[in-house]
């Protein structure tokens, strides 16, 4: 395995979460919830709740849900406005310990606020398959509704149950299943009071999952192919203390509670999000110290050191692995927002001091075929006719594709082959296999000899500078005379 492989092999996918337990004493696990009984309140302490006592919640809150037909088949809920709790996750630096595991870059000492959203409680009752409601006739009383009702509620159902949003289909894919218009599921959604529910602020979901007498009940995460299980019966095992357990993910992860043979889950749930909503994106962190930086360190350091690689100095490539929201054209500013392998290649280029920026990597297909350095996204739509795409950029920085040893990309020599005459192009070497998660691709009309589409497709990437052999040795030669 060369050095340029030890690289890309160090940047593997890792888990997208974080869990471990906190101490806890009973008092401050105390629980009061609104029995809808005037102003009257119950109480239960979730650190020492018995199995009757919490099957007769799970009694209550079934009973008390507005589908209460189809909820014995669903996790129990109390929302934020019926639960008052003595559990205080900030007070216990849960916060703090997530921090050190998802923040990354600028936003590591921003403050941080966990709102709290329900609490849950699964039984061996709960599974992922709902039965459809069937809605109330003008009168109030329960009819039969019509085929295209109750499949329509059916994905309501599913698409707003936090669990099920893996198993869910997407708008069209539902008009496609049942042979609808957009037209007509747009003006049932139109009339249905639960669509089109606001999506709680934040980045991130925080679980509080309480010790109970259960066998089953683990917790699956999905993030695209990849799956974990969390089993909160092993992590409360290995402690000797009195402890809740928690986990913290990203909302590209998905979850969902396995099935439960016997006992309860007891989970409650929180949003993470900054205090203040100005300037929050909501993928830019990802947990720190899961990587193998070392390893990614020596390769990088190594790849650098070598005189082969790129010996006339020019840029290395690192395509994006996740995608990013920005605010404006610039992407620039992207770079203090990082996450995940973005965010470790971005630290260790730091640790080495070694000038780096996020930038987009353009590969123009018209009449002339060259590829160029950009720090905002290219918006041509003003322009009726394009005639020398170059000009028309303000000469943009251009580039032009190697290999480790600074030889011609054999599969983009083509495309390189056409630079514009005058123009000296920069050496650029990919080193991501893949290309960058975060992509453009915008058309225009390409003027010349005659009328063509010309196109311009986008890669943001992460560019590193590597000065040339030259420019290296003068360095060292002054810092000798010094």
């Amino acid at each position: 395995m060369g050095k340029l492989d030890n690289v890309r092999a160090s940047m593997k996918p890792r888990p997208s979460y974080c869990c471990g337990t906190l101490l806890s004493t009973p008092d401050k696990c105390t629980l009061f919830y609104s029995t809808g009984v005037d102003d009257h309140a119950g109480k239960m302490n979730l650190l020492s709740t018995t199995s009757e006592e919490l099957r007769h919640l799970t009694c209550y809150c079934r009973a008390q849900s507005p589908t209460a037909n189809i909820s014995r088949f669903t996790a129990a809920q109390l929302n934020a406005i019926e639960i008052a709790t003595t559990f205080d996750a900030e007070h216990c630096r849960l916060t703090e310990a997530i921090r050190s595991e998802l923040l990354e870059g600028g936003n590591s000492k921003r403050p941080l606020q966990l709102l709290v959203q329900h609490l849950k409680i699964y039984d061996a009752e709960c599974h992922e398959t709902f039965s459809p409601v069937f809605p109330a006739t003008q009168e109030g009383s329960t009819g039969h509704p019509n085929l295209l009702d109750v499949c329509h509620h059916e994905y309501q159902l599913i698409k707003s149950h936090e669990e099920s949003r893996m198993f869910s289909l997407s708008h069209d894919e539902f008009c496609d299943v049942f042979g609808l218009s957009s037209a007509v599921v747009h003006r049932i959604e139109s009339t249905n009071p639960c669509t089109n529910k606001a999506i709680p602020k934040g980045f991130a979901t925080v679980l509080v999952v309480f010790p109970t007498d259960i066998e089953g009940g683990a917790l699956l995460l999905r993030q695209g192919h990849h799956e974990w299980t969390i089993d909160f019966t092993a992590l409360f095992a290995r402690t000797t203390q009195t402890s809740v357990a928690f986990i913290a993910f990203y909302d590209d992860v998905q979850f969902a509670v396995r099935k439960i043979k016997s006992g309860h889950r007891v989970i409650l749930t929180y949003r993470l999000h900054f205090p203040t909503d100005n300037d929050i994106p909501l993928t830019t962190l990802e947990r720190k110290g899961v990587y193998d930086v070392n390893s990614l360190t020596t390769g990088i350091t190594e790849l650098l050191l070598d005189p082969g690689v790129l010996p006339e100095g020019g840029y290395l490539a690192f395509g994006l692995h996740n995608q990013y929201m920005s605010t404006s054209r610039s992407v620039v500013d992207i770079g203090s927002h990082l996450k995940g392998r973005d965010a470790m290649i971005a630290c260790v280029l730091n640790s080495l001091s070694i000038p780096w920026s996020v930038r987009i990597l353009y590969r123009n297909v018209g009449w002339t075929e060259f590829s160029f350095l950009a720090d905002h996204i290219v918006d041509l739509s003003s322009h009726d006719e394009v005639h020398c795409l170059s000009e028309t950029l303000g000469n943009p920085e251009i580039v032009r594709f190697v290999g480790a040893r600074g030889e011609p990309d054999r599969r983009r020599a083509k495309s390189d082959g056409n630079v514009m005459e005058d123009k000296d192009a920069t050496d650029i070497m990919l080193v991501s296999t893949r290309p960058s998660a975060w992509s453009f691709h915008s058309h225009y009309v390409a003027g010349g000899r005659e009328v063509m589409m010309g196109n311009l497709y986008g890669d943001v990437c992460i560019i590193v500078e590597r000065p040339s052999l030259a420019m290296i040795r003068g360095e060292r030669s002054q810092r000798w005379r010094a």
